[in-house]
């Protein structure tokens, strides 16, 4: 690309030498002036340039139908566990909605094989979401539409790699090499041929040891939310579906006093029935949300705009597993409703999907008080302090009871939950020692601390990456031995 003379900016106007040009990329949009700057900007950065393909030991993927069926899914923690797309999150691997498959598919196909510190690369649709495989996972496989990359480490760290592909210099690159309209797609050929530079192994390390810390700061944070559900599960037990009772588990007799507003024929589905039965069966107090909360509501769609705001509008887009990501493009600009923001402590859940069974899946909890707006899309359920301990009632709404009954909510040919039918859900008042409730409000807000502080390191050895590349790299952290600058 030596021979390349940019004529005008603002038109992308590209003069080429034959020399220049790639002989399998002939359209214009691959010579797009922001491509040709980018790698000009790596060249002159002053570091050893290689391709990807000459810094790996490994590149594997499953291609096509090759694979795992749906079907050899097993649940979470059984088996071999399984990346998918949805996995790859925050330049790590989001452990807390993987599942498994059985050893015998991961053995008998090399091509969906990958394994501690590789790198999984996102290549069809969503292309260029990186992440890498912790060292304790010591086998995982790969679904498909992902890539698996190891590393030779004559050159360069599983650590450094993973956040230079996760920068601008790499994505402006996988942009380039993408093709395909609607669902743009890399080749692993594409992928090879990345331009990665090469620092010291100082910088590498000051960099790589941001990245472990980050990671150790998620394993914290999952084990702390764990020991948070077991508890519950203690205080309340597992749902008993007894389908002895009826041989197709869904016919149902009911008394006229159970019927309410609802007359469809799936509000009264044997499953949903029972689940009030258990509920019922508990000897303990059992309350409607209505009675334990001070306001549920579907949210508030306003306009926003990416400039600095107090508010944020909340969608189902930025429901994380527990809690939410804000989105910096959805500020606010409109005047606000204060009906529509949330205090701390509220609980809120996705009311609409193509799919039913994905209203309810996500359950988080605002920790940040009257910042957050729920989308029309989006139910929040502010808990009456007074009545109910709130994390109590958030760890109730994600377990396998609150679902359930979330679901039972859910009607329409386009499936929704609306607030009337919500305020009916029913909540077993438990008893809890204050020690007990002083783990559940310190392992729900430290995991959320621990959360925020990976992705602040994440963001932080990022941008060490781009200031390396652009000359603004402070050579004097390196000396910096503490651990949280790591």
């Amino acid at each position: 690309m030596s021979k390349i003379y940019v004529g005008n900016l603002n038109q992308s106007i590209i003069y080429l030498h034959e020399d220049a040009i790639d002989s399998e990329r002939v359209d214009a949009h691959f010579y797009h002036n922001k491509f040709i700057n980018n790698e000009k900007q790596l060249k002159k950065a002053g570091f050893d340039i290689k391709p990807l393909g000459e810094v790996i030991s490994k590149m594997n993927s499953p291609i096509g139908w090759q694979g795992i069926p749906s079907a050899a899914y097993l649940p979470e923690g059984i088996g071999i566990p399984l990346i998918r797309v949805q996995n790859v999150s925050n330049l790590m691997l989001d452990r807390d909605t993987l599942i498994g498959v059985q050893e015998y598919i991961y053995q008998e196909q090399p091509a969906i094989q990958a394994e501690a510190e590789d790198i999984i690369i996102t290549r069809v649709g969503s292309i260029g979401r990186v992440c890498r495989i912790p060292d304790d996972v010591s086998k995982i496989a790969m679904g498909q539409n992902l890539t698996r990359v190891k590393i030779d480490s004559r050159f360069i760290t599983s650590e450094f790699l993973t956040i230079f592909m996760a920068s601008k210099y790499c994505q402006l690159q996988m942009e380039r090499f993408a093709y395909g309209g609607v669902q743009p797609s890399l080749t692993n050929k594409n992928i090879k041929q990345l331009l990665i530079p090469i620092p010291s192994s100082d910088i590498q390390d000051y960099i790589g040891n941001k990245v472990r810390r980050a990671e150790e700061l998620r394993d914290e944070a999952k084990q702390l939310r764990e020991e948070a559900e077991r508890l519950i599960t203690t205080k309340l037990g597992t749902i008993s579906f007894d389908k002895s009772k009826n041989k197709n588990y869904s016919s149902a007799f009911i008394t006229i006093s159970k019927v309410v507003e609802r007359i469809d024929s799936e509000y009264y589905h044997a499953r949903y029935l029972n689940i009030e039965e258990e509920i019922n069966k508990k000897s303990i107090e059992v309350k409607t949300l209505e009675e334990v909360c001070t306001k549920i509501i579907n949210g508030k769609t306003y306009a926003t705009s990416n400039k600095q705001g107090k508010y944020y509008n909340v969608a189902v887009g930025e429901l994380g597993d527990w809690f939410i990501s804000k989105n910096e493009e959805k500020c606010i600009s409109d005047t606000v409703n204060p009906k529509y923001c949330l205090k701390r402590n509220s609980i809120i859940w996705g009311n609409a999907a193509h799919l039913a069974k994905y209203i309810g899946e996500k359950v988080n909890i605002i920790l940040e008080g009257e910042t957050v707006i729920p989308t029309t899309e989006v139910t929040a359920i502010e808990p009456n302090e007074e009545l109910i301990n709130p994390y109590y009632l958030y760890m109730f709404m994600r377990s396998e009871w609150g679902y359930n009954q979330i679901q039972r909510t859910v009607k329409g040919m386009t499936a929704h939950s609306y607030p009337q039918d919500i305020s009916k859900i029913l909540v077993p008042i438990i008893e809890l020692s204050r020690e007990e409730q002083e783990v559940l409000k310190n392992n729900i807000i430290t995991s959320y601390k621990k959360d925020e502080r990976s992705k602040e390191l994440i963001q932080q050895a990022k941008q060490d990456v781009e200031d390396l590349i652009e000359g603004n790299f402070d050579m004097s952290i390196l000396n910096d031995n503490s651990t949280e600058s790591r």
